[in-house]
C-alpha cells in the first residue's frame, strides 16, 4: 500500500480507527496506530482524536 492509499484509508475510516483505539485489544490498537502514524494525514489524526474525545465523554 502506498502512502497516499494509507492516507485515504485513514481519512475514510476515522470512526473505525477511533473505535479500535477505544475498545480494541492491544493488537487492534497497534494496527490502528500504525495506520495513523503512516498516513501522514494530520486531519485524519485530528478526526480520530475528536472521535476519541466524544467516546470518552459518553463513558463518563
Amino acid at each position: 500500500m502506498s502512502g497516499a492509499e494509507i492516507s485515504r484509508y485513514a481519512e475514510s475510516n476515522t470512526e473505525l480507527l477511533s473505535r479500535l483505539l477505544a475498545y480494541g485489544d492491544s493488537e487492534s490498537r497497534a494496527y490502528a496506530l500504525t495506520v495513523l502514524a503512516n498516513s501522514g494525514n494530520v486531519d485524519a489524526i485530528d478526526q480520530v482524536q475528536a472521535e476519541l474525545d466524544r467516546i470518552k465523554r459518553e463513558l463518563e
